[in-house]
């Protein structure tokens, strides 16, 4: 090999990878389609959109085609004057809701408390008239059983019992009759005379 042919080699090698490293460049810039200015000033490219604090003035390029970037929230510094921080601006939203809560569980208990109290004087009402049913009962049962304990005066053995038949007439009772309403009398005393 000559010099001549040694340096048109390398020559020629160099213009390759020149060539490769343009190519690669390209391709990266291809990729990076997006390019901003970050807090710092300095140029950013990338093929994703810039964080949401990038104000939409920073943005110097963005792909074709894409939506526009998130609107950015304005960060202010909380040192300047009449300025207030997240924390404090949030504050009275958090004491309202705090008070909200309060409210709310005052209601709650007020609305059990009510609900106790219908459900305690229904009770109690139902109590008193289980207590005046009962007691009707009672004097009920009193009443059948005297009236059994003279029915069974009535038709003791030996004595004649008169009845009055539909048509008005007037008789006496025959022994089977008799029987049965003495039967009929102890039922009534069994069930009610206690």
């Amino acid at each position: 090999m000559h010099l001549d042919e040694i340096g048109f080699f390398m020559f020629k090698k160099i213009m390759q990878g020149a060539v490769m490293a343009l190519s690669l460049m390209a391709a990266g810039a291809a990729l990076a389609q997006w390019q901003w200015v970050d807090e710092s000033g300095k140029k950013v490219y990338s093929d994703r959109p810039p964080p949401i604090t990038v104000p939409e003035s920073n943005i110097l390029k963005s792909p074709k085609g894409a939506p526009s970037a998130p609107t950015p929230r304005v960060v202010e510094p909380a040192a300047q004057a009449g300025s207030e921080s997240p924390e404090q601006a949030l504050a009275p939203k958090q004491a309202e809701s705090v008070q909200e809560d309060a409210e709310l569980k005052v209601k709650a208990e007020q609305l059990k408390n009510k609900e106790a109290e219908a459900s305690s004087k229904e009770s109690a009402e139902v109590a008193q008239k289980n207590a005046q049913i009962e007691k009707d009962n009672a004097a009920a049962r009193q009443r059948n059983c005297t009236n059994a304990r003279n029915r069974l005066a009535q038709l003791e053995p030996g004595k004649r019992v008169m009845t009055t038949g539909a048509d008005g007439a007037v008789g006496f009772m025959d022994d089977k009759t008799r029987a049965a309403e003495h039967k009929t009398a102890q039922e009534m005393m069994q069930a009610n005379c206690r």
